[in-house]
C-alpha cells in the first residue's frame, strides 16, 4: 500500500478503510464507473476456505462481511472493523479488500465461479456499489496466502448478490480455494 492507487482510467475509486483500534489510514483502490446500487443490507456473509491437509500449497482463510447500499453513482467502499486472528496481516486484508472491490466493479473478476465448488452464480447487468464491512478475518501462519482472500472477496461478494437478488439470508459458502500454478 505505497501511496495512492487509481483505477485504469487514472480516477480515484473506492477507498479500503480501517477502524476500531487501528492507525486510521485510507487507502484510495479501485475505481468504477457508473454503479447501481445494492437492493438491500446483506449481512453475516461468510466464506471459509478449507485447509487442504497434506498440502504444500496454502488454502486456509475465513471471513465474515456486510454489505450496505449506497446512493446510486457511488463508489464502493472496504472498512475493517474487526481484529484479525491471530494477528492483523495488511497483505491479506489488501487481498481481500481488492477482490471484493474487483468484483463489485462488474465482475472483474478472471476467474469464473464454476472453477470454486461452492461458489453462487450471479447474473448483473454493471458495477454494483456497497459499503463493505469487514467484520472477521482468520487466517494462519504457513496455510495462508494472499490469492485465497481475494478469492474470498469475490467469493463474498457473489454470495451477497445472490441473497439480495433472491431475497434469502445469506448462507455460509464453504470451498477449497483452487490455486492456479
Amino acid at each position: 500500500m505505497r501511496g495512492a492507487r487509481t483505477g485504469t482510467r487514472g480516477r480515484p475509486g473506492p477507498e479500503i478503510r480501517r477502524r476500531r483500534g487501528t492507525d486510521g489510514r485510507t487507502v484510495p483502490a479501485m475505481t468504477t464507473a457508473h454503479t447501481v446500487p445494492l437492493s438491500r443490507p446483506v449481512r453475516g456473509v461468510q466464506v471459509r476456505s478449507r485447509q487442504t491437509v497434506t498440502a504444500c500449497v496454502p488454502t486456509y482463510g475465513r471471513v465474515e462481511l456486510d454489505f450496505e447500499p449506497l446512493p446510486e453513482g457511488a463508489p464502493s467502499s472496504c472498512e475493517f472493523d474487526c481484529t484479525p486472528h491471530p494477528e492483523r496481516a495488511p497483505e491479506y486484508e489488501a487481498a481481500l479488500a481488492r477482490g471484493v472491490l474487483q468484483e463489485l466493479a462488474a465482475g472483474t473478476s478472471d476467474e469464473p465461479s464454476d472453477e470454486t465448488p461452492g461458489a453462487p452464480e450471479v447474473r448483473r447487468s454493471g458495477p454494483v456499489g456497497a459499503r463493505v464491512v469487514v467484520r472477521d478475518l482468520s487466517w494462519h501462519w504457513t496455510d495462508s496466502c494472499e490469492p485465497v482472500f481475494t478469492r474470498l472477496g469475490v467469493l463474498a461478494v457473489r454470495e451477497a448478490l445472490s441473497c439480495a437478488a433472491a431475497g434469502r439470508e445469506p448462507e455460509p459458502v464453504v470451498t477449497r480455494v483452487r490455486l492456479r500454478p
